[in-house]
């Protein structure tokens, strides 16, 4: 995730850098081919006050290709000035340069992922879910369609530590934050599974059908069903559960299927 754009940055750069015609000293011509020329040496932390301030100084009107060119090579100093303060654990700040790159180009989708790697550092963990999503869309818009599914993937994936670590209040959390905007197999589950645990059955078996719904063809999902049967049967609904145990079919779970298919079915 580190490395996350650099080929793309570097092409943009290429793209959005241009030298324009030299001005008067302080014009907002040359604070920008200032800070261009510090964008080309990687000094990102003197270029991106000189976009902004070039972009400060500008008339709409008549400077409005420093603006757009300020403003797009100005994202790309952002995102290389927040990744430097949120690796340095400074993540307020990480999360205002971020958020700066965003306002100066909002289609530039590598701003929106620093922001969810600063708010999952700084464990706001139902926010950076929700950024990385947002993140995963920008990328999508972007035509980025490998880096939105890493992004989709990593929000998915802080919902499952929270399952894994049996915290079952935060496992439901974060799956309604996830689920507010994107459908998934594996996080209704979670949030069915939390549910189950929490002591909501219904709701729990409503958010489980619903990943039974939504998981793809072919897909394992024994312990859907596993997770289905158990929810079944603190309601009483036996025959029901033991109809939901008998689509159980992954080894890690056939066994204790079994037996409560033989137990519910009054030993026979």
């Amino acid at each position: 995730m580190r490395s996350i754009a650099n080929l793309t940055i570097a092409c943009l750069m290429l793209a959005f850098a241009g030298t324009l015609q030299a001005q008067e000293e302080g014009s907002a011509a040359t604070l920008y081919n200032q800070g261009l020329e510090l964008l080309k040496a990687k000094d990102y932390e003197k270029a991106f006050p000189l976009m902004v301030k070039a972009i400060e100084a500008a008339d709409p009107e008549a400077d409005a290709e420093v603006v757009k060119l300020a403003n797009r090579n100005g994202a790309i100093a952002a995102y290389y000035v927040g990744n430097g303060q949120r690796k340095a654990d400074d993540f307020e700040g990480a999360l205002a340069t971020y958020d700066k790159g965003i306002e100066m180009a909002p289609g530039f989708y590598a701003n929106y992922i620093g922001r969810a790697q600063a708010l999952e550092g700084k464990g706001d963990i139902e926010e950076s879910i929700k950024a990385y999503l947002a993140a995963g869309d920008i990328s999508e818009k972007a035509k980025k369609a490998d880096k939105a599914e890493q992004m989709y993937a990593k929000a998915e994936n802080l919902v499952a530590l929270a399952w894994g670590d049996k915290k079952w209040a935060n496992t439901q959390q974060y799956a309604a934050a996830f689920l507010e905007s994107r459908e998934s197999a594996e996080v209704s589950f979670y949030s069915g599974y939390a549910l189950k645990e929490l002591g909501h059955a219904e709701k729990g078996l409503v958010m489980i059908d619903k990943a039974i719904e939504l998981a793809p063809e072919g897909a394992e999902t024994s312990k859907y069903y596993m997770a289905k049967a158990e929810i079944l049967e603190q309601l009483g609904q036996n025959d029901a559960a033991i109809q939901a145990y008998q689509k159980v079919s992954d080894a890690k779970y056939t066994e204790r299927a079994q037996y409560k298919i033989k137990e519910l079915s009054g030993g026979k």
